[in-house]
């Protein structure tokens, strides 16, 4: 098996400096009826890039990414790491690679690629590879919470649940995310695990609420929270507004459809940082679509510029929403 080190040695004169991970659980994979890998490896074949495919899961492709990081280059241009997989997998290369010269290119395999959508990707490989030949790097925010970074959005209280009880449907049913967001949202409700948490933001007044929505960047819910900028150095605050049970139940599906009221359901913040408070010693957290323990109190932090991506030329990055 080629060790991370055997990526930097040169192969025919040339120096091997990309790394493509891709994640053989990632939905685009398991939906293949063409063998991916080989696809990809032709793919950046044609288009002149020698590279290095790996198939890999989980930890293992954080942990591949790590070594690829600490790995020195021979060469004087940057190293680059593809990585392929949803938003789930490339934040958690993210963690790896912001902050330093590695450039990440991405190729969107996920169900949903939220990331790669607001970065101007098309789903389509062939473009996606096109926009990593063209080499053109961007520098975009990242955040971080309690020191594991985010490329989308995290959030606290009632929302954690709910992602954990959906994902639980999908693999009991077989069915996809949408179609198990109502049985799982019955789940959720009828839970007792979950509390209010309390917020503490600049100088405003600290308050509780049953949700909070943290966005590394503007997230406009009235959009189907697309995010039209990268590069504002500013996190996205909505803090949910007291709700009846039923207001509370329906707020999933009007976020889904783009009807959250912006006056009625959220009160919103842009800021640097903010801090959450519970009286628990672990908190489920959602990031990037995905559940995980985390041990409060949680500081949340904007990381301006931190990561180098490749990213299309016409990629709206300047411009405050």
């Amino acid at each position: 098996m080629v060790g991370l080190a055997d990526l930097l040695t040169p192969t025919n004169g040339a120096c091997m400096t990309v790394l493509v991970l891709l994640n053989a659980r990632a939905g685009t994979i398991q939906r293949a009826n063409y063998d991916v890998e080989a696809f990809v490896r032709n793919g950046f074949q044609a288009r002149g890039i020698e590279a290095e495919v790996r198939l890999a899961e989980g930890q293992e492709i954080v942990e591949m990414a790590h070594g690829f990081v600490m790995t020195k280059s021979s060469g004087d241009k940057p190293k680059t790491l593809v990585v392929g997989g949803g938003d789930g997998t490339l934040g958690s290369v993210a963690s790896a690679v912001a902050g330093t010269d590695v450039v990440l290119g991405v190729l969107p395999l996920g169900t949903l690629n939220h990331f790669a959508r607001d970065l101007g990707l098309s789903n389509d490989l062939e473009v996606a590879m096109d926009v990593i030949a063209a080499d053109h790097v961007e520098q975009i925010d990242v955040a971080e919470v309690n020191g594991r970074v985010f490329l989308n959005n995290s959030s606290i209280g009632i929302y954690p649940f709910l992602v954990a009880e959906r994902t639980a449907e999908q693999k009991r049913l077989g069915i996809g995310k949408l179609a198990a967001l109502g049985p799982a949202l019955i789940r959720t409700l009828k839970a007792s695990s979950w509390k209010r948490v309390r917020i503490s933001i600049g100088n405003e007044r600290s308050q509780k609420t049953l949700c909070v929505f943290v966005g590394n960047n503007f997230y406009d819910l009235r959009a189907l929270g697309h995010r039209g900028n990268l590069t504002s150095g500013e996190l996205c605050v909505y803090v949910v507004k007291q709700q009846s049970w039923l207001g509370l139940a329906l707020l999933p599906f009007k976020a889904a459809l783009g009807l959250i009221d912006p006056v009625r359901d959220v009160e919103l913040f842009r800021v640097q940082s903010l801090e959450v408070k519970a009286r628990r010693r672990h908190l489920r957290i959602a990031i990037d679509g995905e559940t995980v323990e985390a041990i409060p109190p949680l500081h949340y932090r904007i990381r301006p510029r931190s990561l180098r991506v490749l990213a299309p030329k016409l990629m709206r990055s300047a411009a405050a929403i």
